[in-house]
């Protein structure tokens, strides 16, 4: 099963192949304080797990190693740790050249000096004694390649990833066919982990690999050729073909941390990710692992990159959408947006949605009525109507169909006692999860938390926008949908909301969207809240406008109101048009008093 070893980066003669020791062991013209191991640290998929990951590996060094970090693009916050670390002689850092997986670890090896180096990934928890277990076990066997026991998310978990791997190999019509396969995948950690025996296992995974680099010199570097998946496959079969054992040793454990509600992927992992991960990749991967060893690979990734793939959370508006939306114009009583759910469905249809996400939609829906169904809002719409507007401003826009979605149940978590909203409990959340979707509900909820928290501090520095998790972003998203929804109509006065709310929401929340690629509709926001402003200053002739003032005097107290909309008190035109359409009979003394004293000023009343 010979085939031809692809590398640019590096040959097998400039591989250092030096034997330094650490503290217990000795070399032949070793000097005894050098570590055995470099451990080199590589980009997986995400950098929002990295601070954790290098601070887990940092805890647990009671065992002497060379600690190298290439560091692919990392945000502001991860960079600043990285630079600290070397700064107090933690580690060395270096910047990873663009490249496959296996083409960045070729990088790093030229860099590499000790008898042995483990990759490890940037997501991956690190438990007590690792390290120093992967190294003695290599120094018993000899081995070429060890690996530690696997485990997947948070290690309070206790679920097994990996147990050593196993190859399974039969001939069929004179064809090698082969699959693999994750021992103990799924398996809780404690109920088995001290039944695990270690030794000899068909292969590891680059999460955590400990390799010799004399192996390395003899069969040259990591192939390139493979793009995103199955290089721990044919770096295990190169070895065993050089006559190295590769090893599982159950008493070093890691765990790497896949993304989830307290660990989520951030912006700045969207393209990196898209990058790293795709079907046809991985398909190449497949049939140039089969070409290379001579053999029909019967297994697929559809299911595992379907998962991995849809684990990254959608936030970018479909390509071309953002583009058509600026070339139209804006006016809060004529706009293209539906308020009712038979034209949403065919907006939807009409935007290239298919049945099965209207399908979708439509139990969403149902869930919103149910919450929302009969109340009306301060602007005298129905709620349902006001989020059917709010689900249609995205579809213009193009935004993906789980904020579409997330929308219609945007204010089922807002702050407020009433019983059409949901506290955030658990038990709600789960079974909101459970009627409309693991990433509908986060969206929902982000939305809520956001609308609950308190102001932000001015004073301090303005948020990271890179390092805001998708879900806050989406959530982000959403709001300046609602906000729009809000200027349709006028109906905002009618909601209490101050043109300073609008002008708050759009400076908080518009720079995030436009960095997802909504620029048309945060520019479509700031027209909306113009025109506003533009209804309210003097001269104005909108009708609309003196509506508002009127429903406003119709208040108990109109005065705060009438204040918080400074440009409408100084319209002395818009504040008379009022007062001549005021009802003369059925108005309580005080709110005349107060509409006496609002309008004053004027010399009106």
């Amino acid at each position: 099963m010979n085939a031809p070893v692809r590398s640019s980066a590096v040959r097998s003669g400039d591989i250092g192949a030096a034997e330094p020791v650490s503290s217990g062991h000795s070399s032949p013209g070793g000097s005894p304080t050098s570590p055995l191991v470099t451990v080199v640290v590589v980009f997986r998929e995400r950098h929002s797990f990295a601070s954790r990951s290098l601070r887990s590996i940092l805890e647990n060094r009671d065992y002497p190693f060379a600690l190298h970090y290439h560091d692919s693009q990392s945000p502001p916050s991860v960079r600043r740790e990285l630079e600290a670390a070397q700064a107090r002689g933690e580690l060395s850092l270096f910047t990873a050249g663009p490249g496959t997986p296996n083409q960045q670890r070729n990088q790093a090896l030229q860099a590499v000096t000790t008898k042995y180096v483990c990759f490890i990934d940037n997501d991956v928890l690190v438990t007590r004694g690792w390290i120093e277990t992967l190294v003695a076990t290599a120094e018993r066997t000899g081995a070429g390649i060890v690996f530690p026991l696997y485990l997947m998310g948070e290690l309070s978990e206790d679920r097994i990833h990996m147990a050593g791997g196993k190859n399974h190999l039969s001939e069929k019509d004179g064809q090698i066919e082969y699959n693999e396969e994750h021992l103990f995948a799924n398996a809780p950690a404690s109920r088995v982990a001290g039944s695990l025996q270690g030794g000899d296992s068909d292969f590891g995974e680059f999460h955590c690999m400990l390799l010799s680099m004399k192996m390395l010199q003899d069969v040259g570097p990591l192939d390139e050729a493979y793009l995103q998946v199955n290089e721990h496959i044919d770096i295990a079969m190169v070895a065993r073909q050089a006559n190295y054992r590769v090893i599982f040793e159950p008493k070093s454990v890691v765990s790497y941390v896949y993304a989830n509600e307290h660990s989520p992927y951030w912006l700045c992992d969207i393209e990196p990710f898209r990058s790293r991960w795709s079907h046809e990749q991985a398909a190449r991967d497949v049939a140039y692992l089969s070409s290379k060893w001579k053999l029909r690979s019967l297994q697929s990734m559809t299911f595992f990159l379907n998962r991995q793939i849809g684990s990254m959370e959608l936030v970018q508006p479909r390509p071309g959408t953002g583009a058509a939306a600026l070339g139209q114009a804006v006016d809060n009583h004529a706009y293209p947006y539906v308020h009712s759910f038979p034209l949403l469905v065919r907006q939807c249809l009409e935007h290239g949605h298919s049945p099965q996400e209207i399908a979708s939609l439509n139990r969403v829906f149902d869930v919103a009525a149910e919450l929302h169904g009969g109340s009306f809002r301060g602007s005298k719409k129905t709620f349902q109507e006001h989020v059917v507007r709010t689900a249609s401003v995205l579809v213009a826009h193009g935004a993906p169909f789980d904020l579409v979605k997330a929308s219609l149940l945007h204010a089922v978590y807002m702050p407020t006692t009433s019983r059409r909203h949901l506290a955030p409990t658990e038990r709600n959340r789960a079974l909101l999860r459970e009627l409309v979707g693991r990433k509908v509900e986060a969206i929902a909820h982000a939305y809520g938390a956001a609308s609950a928290a308190a102001p932000a501090d001015h004073q301090g520095p303005p948020p990271v926008i890179e390092e805001l998790p998708i879900v806050c972003a989406q959530a982000s998203v959403v709001r300046i949908a609602n906000d729009i929804e809000d200027l349709l109509d006028h109906a905002a006065l009618l909601e209490r909301k101050s043109l300073k709310h609008f002008a708050r929401v759009h400076a908080a929340h518009g720079p995030v969207a436009e960095t997802c690629g909504y620029q048309a509709m945060v520019a479509e926001f700031a027209e909306r809240i113009r025109l506003a402003e533009v209804a309210l200053a003097p001269g104005s002739q909108d009708p609309a406008a003196a509506a508002w003032l009127i429903e406003l005097l119709r208040e108990r107290s109109p005065h705060p109101l009438l204040q918080s909309h400074s440009l409408a008190v100084r319209s002395r035109r818009l504040a008379a048009r009022v007062v001549r359409k005021l009802p003369r009979q059925g108005i309580p003394l005080p709110l005349k008093l107060a509409a006496r004293k609002a309008l004053s000023p004027f010399g009106l009343v």
